[in-house]
């Protein structure tokens, strides 16, 4: 049997899944939008397998310096070793995801809902 490549079998699952709905309007000052797969109403698609996490996010690309990598590496593996298989796996990018939303977080406490920091 020969072997997929990974963008074969993302092409293959996604393909199997259900066309998403599309997308909603995005308004200015509006983080973009993943492309319009929210879950759908109750009682619809109850048959059909849920979309993987993974295809739920927006792409964006970042450089990490090979220190940054190998920390985040070794974090992931780490967590991955503790949690003993129950829940998701953890990825570099899952703890880049948790960084970000850390950062987020930080910064909405910080400022005013205006957006004006509190002094």
């Amino acid at each position: 049997m020969k072997r997929k490549r990974l963008a074969e079998l993302v092409r293959e699952e996604a393909g199997d899944l259900q066309e998403a709905p599309a997308p909603r309007e995005e308004r200015p000052g509006e983080a973009p939008h993943g492309g319009g797969l929210e879950g759908s109403p109750p009682g619809e698609g109850q048959a059909e397998r849920p979309l993987p996490p993974y295809l739920t996010y927006v792409r964006k690309e970042c450089r990490l310096r090979p220190d940054q990598l190998d920390a985040l590496t070794a974090l992931a593996r780490r967590l991955n070793r503790e949690r003993k298989g129950k829940g998701e796996r953890i990825t570099e990018n899952t703890l880049i995801r948790w960084a970000v939303d850390l950062l987020l977080k930080k910064l909405e406490l910080e400022t005013g809902s205006d957006g004006k920091e509190v002094t």
